[in-house]
């Protein structure tokens, strides 16, 4: 399997506002995306305006390899903050402005499974700190598939950043994104969620009808 990487700069450049962050936004995937994304995608990068963002795409059949490329993509255009976006996810046009104004390390927002049973992904810490920005939630694991992560964070950990695990002792596998969260927590770093932009993602899922 060849893993493939492509990139394109929005409208925008870094010296456009030097005011705001530069923001990659990459899109792990195959060849194509639902429509439904793309129709997201557009809406939030319409309203960003005048903002300096990036758009750089990771294409591999293997998720973890896809992250990693748009990773070295967005750190090659000198990103500040790097939005990751499955390709099967819908999301309101002023979704990444919300996880912006926190000024935190990582944070981002879970959604439910597409099979049964449709709970949602990740795991809130059982005890909340006190020191909580208002309106957040702590969390011990988080989905990848909206997360802004900060740049900087990435220098705190060893290649390959997305990368799966195998617990031995459970006999299960374990999913990049739980990985990665176990990492930057034993990084020192803290994983936050918006539980209310959670309940505006959509994740796109396929159902056979029959007669």
């Amino acid at each position: 399997m060849i893993a493939q990487a492509s990139s394109d700069v929005g409208a925008a450049t870094p010296s456009a506002s030097p005011k705001l962050p530069h923001v990659a936004i990459a899109i792990p995937c195959g060849t194509m995306v639902h429509a439904d994304f793309a129709v997201s995608l557009g809406s939030m990068m319409h309203s960003l305006g005048e903002m300096p963002m990036s758009i750089v795409v990771g294409k591999s059949s293997i998720v973890a390899d896809a992250r990693n490329l748009g990773l070295e993509y967005a750190q090659k255009y000198g990103a500040e903050y790097v939005l990751f976006i499955d390709s099967d996810m819908t999301f309101p046009k002023d979704a990444l402005l919300k996880l912006l104004v926190r000024q935190v390390d990582i944070i981002g927002a879970t959604y439910s499974r597409r099979t049964a049973p449709f709970h949602f992904l990740g795991d809130i810490l059982p005890e909340q700190p006190a020191d909580a920005p208002k309106g957040l939630l702590e969390m011990s694991r988080i989905p990848t598939g909206f997360l802004l992560i900060k740049a900087t964070v990435f220098d705190k950990l060893r290649k390959p950043y997305f990368r799966f695990r195998v617990d031995e002792e459970a006999g299960v596998n374990i999913g990049e994104d739980f990985d990665f969260s176990d990492r930057v927590r034993a990084a020192g770093f803290r994983i936050w969620c918006d539980p209310y932009l959670s309940k505006e993602l959509g994740h796109i899922g396929e159902q056979s009808f029959k007669l």
